[in-house]
Order: C-alpha cells, then sequence, then structure tokens
C-alpha cells in the first residue's frame, strides 16, 4: 500500500483539515510504525500532495480541541480510541495479502473490469505494478493481457485453429499477430507498427538481459496500449 493508493481509496480530497491529518497520522502508523509525528511533517505531506493547510494556527486550534489527538511536546499522536476506529475500517487495506490496490493507472478498470474474473486479477496486477514502479512486471503483463485478448477474439469467432499448430498448443506471440492483422474474419483496424509495439515492450522486458523498462517506455506506448485492447474486447465480445 503506497501513499497514493491510500489517498485514492480514502477518497482524501473529501475530507476536512482535521480528518486529513488523522488519516496521514494512520497511514504513518501502519505504514512506518510511528507512534507519533510531527505536525510540520504532515503539513509537508499534504503540501506535496496538493492539500496544503492555509491556515496552521486554526488547525493547531482544532487539534488541541479533538479527542482523537494528544500532545506531547512538540509531537501529536493518536489515540488509542481513534486508532482502533482507523484499524476498524481501513486496517484490512494494510493486512490483506489477496487483493491488490489500483486505480486504471495503465487501463481503466470501470471498462475493462468485470468481463472474466482471470482478466480483473491480471489488469489490477498491471495497474498496480505501475503504480508501484515496477515498470519490468508492468511491461511482462501488459503483454501477457495483449495475448490473452487476441486468443480470445479468435475464440470468439470461431478461427482459433488457425492459430494452433498439429498438437493444438497456441502459436507464439509473433505469429498469431501476424495472422491476426490479416485475418478477414477479426476485421483488426490497429496496424502492424502498434501491435508490434506492445509485442516487443513485453518481450524486451522478459527476455533481453541487460534491458530494463522505463516509465517513459509505458508513458509513450499506454494509449496505443489501450486502444488496441478496446478493440479486442468489442472483437472478443466482453463489450458490446
Amino acid at each position: 500500500m503506497n501513499l497514493n493508493q491510500y489517498i485514492n481509496i480514502v477518497n482524501l480530497s473529501e475530507k476536512t483539515e482535521l480528518e486529513k491529518v488523522r488519516l496521514l497520522a494512520f497511514f504513518c502508523y501502519m505504514s512506518e510504525k510511528a507512534n507519533s509525528f510531527i505536525l510540520d511533517d504532515i503539513l509537508g505531506i499534504l503540501k506535496e500532495i496538493g492539500h496544503p493547510i492555509s491556515n496552521v494556527s486554526r488547525l493547531k486550534g482544532y487539534l488541541s480541541k479533538s479527542k482523537d489527538f494528544k500532545k506531547n511536546n512538540d509531537e501529536y499522536m493518536l489515540t488509542p480510541s481513534a486508532r482502533q476506529k482507523l484499524e476498524s475500517e481501513f486496517g484490512c487495506l494494510f493486512n490483506n495479502t489477496e487483493d491488490v490496490v489500483s486505480s486504471s493507472e495503465i487501463l481503466d478498470e470501470s471498462l475493462f473490469l468485470g468481463k472474466r474474473g482471470y482478466l480483473d486479477k491480471l489488469i489490477q496486477q498491471l495497474n498496480c505494478c505501475y503504480s508501484n514502479n515496477c515498470y519490468d512486471a508492468c511491461a511482462v503483463l501488459m503483454r501477457r493481457v495483449f495475448e490473452i485478448l487476441l486468443i480470445l477474439a479468435f475464440e470468439k469467432k470461431g478461427v482459433q485453429n488457425e492459430i494452433k499448430d498439429a498438437d493444438g498448443d497456441y502459436f507464439m506471440l509473433d505469429k498469431i499477430v501476424s495472422n491476426a492483422l490479416n485475418n478477414k474474419a477479426l476485421n483488426i483496424s490497429r496496424s502492424r507498427k502498434d501491435y508490434d509495439l506492445i509485442r516487443n515492450l513485453g518481450n524486451f522486458a522478459a527476455h533481453k538481459i541487460h534491458y530494463n523498462t522505463r516509465k517513459s517506455d509505458i508513458d509513450h506506448l499506454k494509449q496505443k496500449y489501450r486502444v488496441c485492447l478496446e478493440e479486442l474486447y468489442y472483437i472478443a465480445g466482453l463489450i458490446v
């Protein structure tokens, strides 16, 4: 759980100044095991994320009156009751080992999720990898989702045997792409260049020994990637 993910989940932008401090203090407690905090540190975080506090004196007044905080010299801490309440509401975000926290970083989850359970998990992992700076992992997952969608498109049109070998196994992605772009049953509108960019990014991340994917590599491609996948979703019958 990183700070950006936490901010989105708790809807920090919709909160009052006092609630923002409470929620950030809880984040520091859960992620850094910080039992107390210096107000200037929290104010610095709020400024960095675009929520600066204009009247610090007023905020200090709110803190002194709040039953959720105690002050010891220059440091504040959440009271046990306040911490317990926050743990019951948000503690699972820091302890869950199954759910993937993602927020449409590469693919719009409101559009692409809810069609196939296994695709949902991969897309959420893909988005999560990007937000956590795991760009090689993100690129490999982008390639995997792309390959799956191509196969689903062939299956939907009933021409999957055209991309299988004599043993019934699917060809490598290069051959699948070549067939897809020339297959009248699929009627794909995208260019060979777009498909090769997606395929190569994943190949480089997975197989090139001295290569590391950078954020700029993915940023350069992610709009084309979304458009290509959206078309494949329609062809595969996942969007009607």
